[in-house]
């Protein structure tokens, strides 16, 4: 988690340095695992939820992983970049993911709606699901039954540094290529594309947006999905290059302001032993 929530003390007239770990809500823990432990339960968890809005607004996850877990008749909305994004036994609930740079897993789930962005997406043991769907590669679903794509369908303020932050080229959306570990033959049995008249409108929870990403200003079809001998999917050099730059530019500031923070902690740590150092040999002379 965060480089910032950790700090150095000195247990009095000895030299054993405990470093510290504060969590979000203020807990503090010597253990680094505990302090993970108890910051992604407390803080990038929605467990246990019953008829309720639940919602993470932009900048609130910055980049971390997010788990979904045992949900009914829920609105969930992760409005913000986020890594690998488990939902597990979640029913009769919509669940909006703004953009996972990593993978979506959704296991055990049915009755929903999914409007998410992602890297990877696949299921598991799912029913009666519709997922309105950006993915850079091509969807999988296992063990799934009555399952329904159609296009992504959201946008919000700030959405679209979401998007780039999570390595998410908006031109390049592969939601229709679902592949089913179960269907081997490819009759396309437990699942299907939506037509365009079946379709969900646009999701915009916070009740405005920004520019909004192509995938979601056009719902992107033919009448017959399936054919898609005219669908025109831009190759990722041609479409990606200014992108990747971006995203190249942003990384390198954080992974460099990142290190600069650690630094400073690391540097404090040893100045503030030191000093506790030098002051014990002054008092011994």
């Amino acid at each position: 988690f965060h480089s910032h929530s950790f700090r150095f003390s000195l247990i009095e007239n000895a030299e054993l340095v405990i470093m510290e770990f504060v969590a979000t809500d203020g807990t503090v823990f010597t253990n680094r695992s505990l302090y993970r432990k108890h910051e992604m339960e407390t803080q990038y968890t929605f467990r246990d939820k019953k008829s309720i809005t639940l919602t993470k607004k932009p900048g609130s996850i910055q980049g971390q992983p997010f788990d979904i877990v045992n949900c009914q008749k829920c609105e969930i909305l992760l409005l913000d970049n986020c890594e690998q994004v488990h939902i597990d036994d979640v029913s009769d609930s919509k669940i909006f993911i703004g953009a996972s740079s990593g993978s979506i897993f959704v296991r055990n789930c049915k009755n929903c709606t999914f409007t998410v962005a992602c890297k990877q997406f696949r299921t598991r043991d799912c029913q009666n699901c519709t997922f309105n769907l950006h993915c850079k590669t091509n969807p999988i679903i296992e063990t799934s039954t009555e399952m329904k794509f159609a296009p992504f369908n959201g946008a919000y303020p700030g959405h679209q540094k979401a998007m780039l932050d999570a390595d998410l080229d908006p031109s390049i959306n592969k939601w229709h290529a679902v592949y089913d570990f179960n269907d081997p033959s490819e009759t396309e049995e437990n699942w299907r594309h939506l037509m365009s008249e079946e379709q969900d409108p646009l999701w915009c929870p916070l009740g405005d947006t920004d520019v909004l990403p192509e995938s979601s200003v056009e719902h992107g079809c033919n009448d017959d999905p399936s054919d898609t001998s005219e669908q025109s999917i831009p190759s990722e050099e041609e479409s990606g290059t200014l992108h990747n730059i971006k995203v190249f530019g942003c990384r390198s500031w954080s992974i460099i302001s990142q290190t600069v923070c650690s630094v400073q902690a690391f540097c404090l740590g040893l100045i503030f032993i030191g000093m506790q150092v030098r002051n014990k040999m002054i008092s011994r002379r």
